[in-house]
């Protein structure tokens, strides 16, 4: 419809003026690791298969990936991350040990002050033009997110494309705050001021391993009858890592990606009011399926407590 492709002819507009994001760098047990050094990098300019808007194959690094319609590897780790793999080292973290994501909004190349010296031991600065204050904001809201994918058994994680199953293992979504007409906060965007730091523990119960392990934030798609429809976007990386770890088991079952980040894969799209910060849907809940907390899965549902 005439709105659906306004706002996609919107979002290919604004990915050409000003990027949007790419996690890029991780902090592991409280130290900030080299740029792309454990992250697959991605091909740009890269030509995806097909588009949401017809004029939008050609994506630049930091461009929006959308399941419904992109290559496989693209949503699962990045455009053409399996060109990069071989050349990504892996990074060999404790069961338990606590990891944080930085992301840039800018294109490569990235100068040195872009990674030190950041504000509250941030792992990305910005250009003071674009932020006076040096935070890296996110201009999409929705939830960021972490799964983990088991390289399977006898292969080389620098040949796993992560068509396997994928464990979520940590959400940060939103909240409700004091406004009538506003509600809905989401924590990451945090209406383009601050974002919130990307910080979770890999869980205690995780087996030994090499590991894919997948940062997104899902820009949640609208689906409102007879009136519009649009896809989500996502903004896929993948850390290679090992793990070490004495814990005798196996992953439970997770998801398959892309097949269950469709636009009518739970949690993928919104009503129009929710997508305008008015209300929570009474059936939301996130994307990427059930969280795994290291002794169960839940259902992964907003806490609607009022900040």
């Amino acid at each position: 419809m005439a709105i659906s492709r306004l706002l996609l002819a919107l979002t290919a507009a604004a990915s050409s003026a000003r990027a949007h994001f790419t996690f890029v760098r991780v902090r592991q047990n409280g130290e900030w690791l080299e740029p792309t050094r454990y992250i697959r990098n991605k091909t740009t300019p890269f030509t995806e298969r097909d588009s949401p808007d017809t004029n939008y194959h050609v994506r630049l690094y930091n461009a929006p990936t959308y399941a419904v319609t992109d290559y496989p590897d693209s949503v699962r780790c990045g455009r053409d991350n399996m060109a990069h793999a071989a050349d990504t080292d892996i990074l060999t973290i404790r069961a338990g040990d606590k990891l944080e994501f930085a992301h840039q909004r800018s294109e490569p190349e990235w100068p040195p002050e872009m990674w030190n010296n950041c504000p509250d031991e941030r792992g990305s600065c910005q250009y003071a033009n674009w932020n006076p204050e040096g935070y890296v904001d996110l201009n999409h809201e929705g939830p960021f997110m972490a799964h983990l994918s088991k390289v399977p058994e006898g292969q080389d994680i620098r040949s796993y494309d992560g068509s396997g199953e994928w464990v979520k293992i940590y959400t940060l979504g939103l909240d409700l705050r004091n406004d009538s007409k506003h509600p809905v906060h989401w924590i990451p965007w945090n209406d383009q001021g601050i974002p919130a730091p990307f910080v979770f523990n890999v869980p205690k119960e995780t087996p030994a391993g090499d590991y894919l392990l997948r940062s997104d934030l899902v820009y949640t798609g609208v689906f409102e009858f007879n009136f519009t429809s649009f896809p989500a976007q996502v903004y896929p990386s993948c850390l290679q890592i090992r793990v070490e770890s004495d814990f005798e088991g196996s992953l439970p079952k997770g998801i398959k990606i892309p097949e269950d980040l469709m636009h009518e894969s739970p949690g993928m799209r919104t009503s129009l009011a929710m997508y305008r910060s008015e209300k929570v849907d009474g059936d939301y809940v996130y994307p990427g399926g059930m969280l795994w907390t290291g002794t169960e899965m839940i259902v992964d549902r907003p806490q609607l407590a009022e900040s």
